[in-house]
């Protein structure tokens, strides 16, 4: 058989996912003008960043309430599940600088 003759077929790939950034593509829609795509982006950021903030609360309560050894466990499963959605840029207080800091915001 001669190489001319040879058929291959055409071989198919999936397309390359890129990690979605919500604030890049919020910039981007801005950019573009597309302000009701913007305007929904905003929203989601806003929406996730409040049920975060939400959640850690929930925890802090809770640990108040039951204690902390009883909600290790809890607390570990929900920051695992959290984990993905922490911006990079936040600073791990020790409970002396958060109530020094709680007590600011709270103009004490």
């Amino acid at each position: 058989m001669a190489d001319e003759d040879v058929v291959v077929g055409e071989v198919g790939a999936d397309p390359i996912e890129t990690p979605e950034n919500p604030i890049v593509d919020f910039m981007k829609s801005v950019e573009d003008q597309n302000f009701t795509s913007a305007e929904k982006q905003f929203n989601d950021m806003v929406t996730d960043r409040l049920q975060n903030q939400l959640d850690q609360a929930r925890t802090q309560i809770a640990s108040a309430i039951y204690g902390e050894k009883e909600l290790e466990a809890a607390v570990a499963e929900v920051e695992g599940e959290l984990e993905d959605d922490e911006p990079e840029d936040e600073v791990d207080l020790t409970d002396d600088e958060q109530d020094a800091w709680d007590d600011d915001v709270a103009g004490v």
